[in-house]
Formats: structure tokens, sequence, C-alpha cells
């Protein structure tokens, strides 16, 4: 179907003047979109090829020349993985938002003119994009180490993938870069922090280990402004008040609403293990490394068959230990009884 100077199709003008949702749903609205749906499928295989030389030919040579243990080496490879991708699209996103005439604020901007605000063809394709990346993340998170936290991750992934998704198909492509934008900036910290924690645990470098706690610093302050405060009062704020103000017949009203509700509520469970973590540290006098398994399966590796390449556990030292020591305790207390005897 084709579209105007402004990237508006037949669809959203006629949308325009007949307040029918079925519209959106209807055999022509799926016809006009199967180039994007093609071009997602590529981007989501291209997604797994740029990630699999990129792990391969960049971030496992950097692990192999810090020696890195089997047991972080993959885990390595995910984050350094995750810090290219936050940070690309963090700057892309910045200049797709720089490109448009509209401002945030106020935030009636995100909804007046909908559904013909203009989607011009650099927003369509940065947006196509970031939609196959959450498509990548959620079937790639069944193949990465398993974390304790998957089944909020996965929640998380189907949820962003439910919003961006819904919103690319009905127009709500304003409100979608501000929250693509704002959940970039804190991963760029989170995952940039969490492959140098491989790293600094290999080297022991002071150093590296000060710089890596102020970045997880960062992601706790980035995260807390971002997710917690501006996230819910303003775009979730906007979305339950302005759009419903705008458009009576404002599709999908309840299930996105429900759906941002639903990301708040795993914000809100994840900022509660990162105090945590601050508690720990301030108060306790422990590393921020002590607790970063939280996320993550027991680091170590533990052998489960004969031949299998794995490093001794702490809880193994720990054991042995614990039996040498009562070994010479026994045999001191053996020795005093045959001396008093």
């Amino acid at each position: 179907m084709a579209l105007d100077e402004n990237g508006v199709s037949e669809i959203e003008w006629e949308r325009l003047y007949n307040p029918d949702n079925s519209i959106f749903l209807s055999g022509r609205k799926l016809m006009s979109e199967v180039n994007a749906i093609i071009f997602l499928v590529v981007c989501t295989n291209i997604f797994f090829v740029i990630r699999f030389f990129f792990q391969h030919y960049v971030l496992k040579p950097i692990a192999l020349s810090f020696n890195m243990r089997k047991s972080y080496t993959a885990r390595f490879l995910e984050n350094g993985w995750y810090t290219l991708y936050y940070i690309s699209f963090f700057l892309i996103g910045s200049y797709v938002y720089s490109q448009e005439s509209w401002s945030i604020f106020p935030t009636m901007n995100i909804w007046l003119g909908w559904p013909t605000q203009p989607f011009s063809t650099l927003f369509r394709t940065y947006y196509l994009i970031e939609l196959s990346f959450y498509v990548h993340c959620t079937i790639a998170l069944f193949f990465e180490t398993r974390r304790k936290d998957f089944n909020q991750m996965l929640t998380h992934h189907v949820a962003t993938f439910f919003l961006v998704g819904c919103s690319y198909w009905y127009r709500y492509h304003r409100i979608g870069i501000a929250i693509l934008w704002i959940h970039n900036i804190a991963d760029i910290f989170l995952y940039s922090a969490k492959a140098l924690n491989y790293i600094s645990k290999e080297v022991k470098n002071k150093t590296i280990q000060i710089i890596c706690d102020g970045l997880f610093v960062m992601f706790a302050v980035s995260f807390f402004v971002t997710r917690l405060i501006f996230f819910p009062f303003t775009l979730i704020k906007s979305s339950l008040t302005e759009a419903y103000y705008v458009s009576v017949e404002f599709p999908l009203f309840y299930p996105t609403n429900v759906a941002l509700l639903t990301l708040l509520i795993l914000h809100m469970f994840w900022f509660f293990l990162i105090a945590r973590i601050i508690y720990i540290k301030l108060f306790k006098s422990k590393d921020f490394d002590d607790i970063r398994s939280d996320s993550d399966e027991d680091e170590e590796v533990k052998p489960t068959q004969k031949g299998l390449e794995a490093e001794p556990t702490r809880t193994n030292k720990n054991t042995n230990n614990n039996k040498n020591n009562k070994l010479t305790q026994t045999k001191v207390s053996k020795a005093a009884q045959k001396k008093n005897e």
C-alpha cells in the first residue's frame, strides 16, 4: 500500500475519519505490512549472525587473552554482546528522535494527530530493527546461560515485544520510541559492568573493579530515574489519561496499559534486588560482586560426569579445609590422651 510523503498510509487516513478499529485487523492492513514482516524476520536472523561473529571473533579472543575460565567465558560473551547493542541503539534512537519535529514535552504531543502522525522511513526502519532485537532476545533466552530470573526476563521480553509490536501496528510509535530509549540507558551500564566484572575476577585488578563498581552505581541511579520515575509518572500516566482523551475509541487501551504496568512491576522487583546489593555493600562492607550471582546461576561449574573439565568450587575448598582441621584436632586430642596415660 502506498505511503504519502509523511509515511502515512490510506488505512491511517481512513481510521482518522472512521473510528472503527477493525481497520487495523483487516486483510488490507496485513497486506500493507507484508514487507515489514519480511524485514522483521530477516533482521532477527541477521542479529544472530552478527552476534555469532562478534562473540567468537571479537569477544572470545579478549576472554582468551585474560585466560578466562570456561565458567565465566559464556557469560562474558553474552554481556559483551548486549553492551554493544544497547550502546549502539541508544545512540541511533537519540539520532532518530533528534530528526523528529515533535517534542515529548508536553506529553500530549505523543497523541495529538494520531493515527496520521508522520512516520518517516528512518523512524520506521529503526522501530522494526528494535522489534526484531526483542524477537531475537526472546529466542536467545532459551539458549543462553540459565539464570535465576529466567521467568521474569521471559515475561519482560514478551511484554516488550507485545508493546513494541502493537505500537508499530497501531502507530503509537511516539510513545514507543520513548519507552525504548529510556530502557536502553540503564542496560548500557548493567551489561558493561557485568562484562567487566568477569575480567576483574580473573586479573584481580583494583582499577578495573573500581570502574566496574562505578558502572553498577550509574546503572542503579539511571534505572531508578528512568524506570521508576520517568516511566510511570510520565509515560504510563500519559497512556492512562491523555491517550483516552485524544481518542475515546483508543485501540488496545486496556491490554497495552496492562503490559506497561507489568513492566513497571518487574522494574520494582529488580530494583529491590539492586537496593539489596547496595545495602550489603554499604552496611556489611562486602563487594558488589558477592551478590551478583543472585541474577546468575552459581558462578562455578560443578563436574557432573567423569572427564568434565571444571575448576574446583569454593564450597569444595571450604569442605576440604574443614575436613583437614577436624583430622588435625583429632590427632592432637589422641596425642594428649596418650601423654596423660
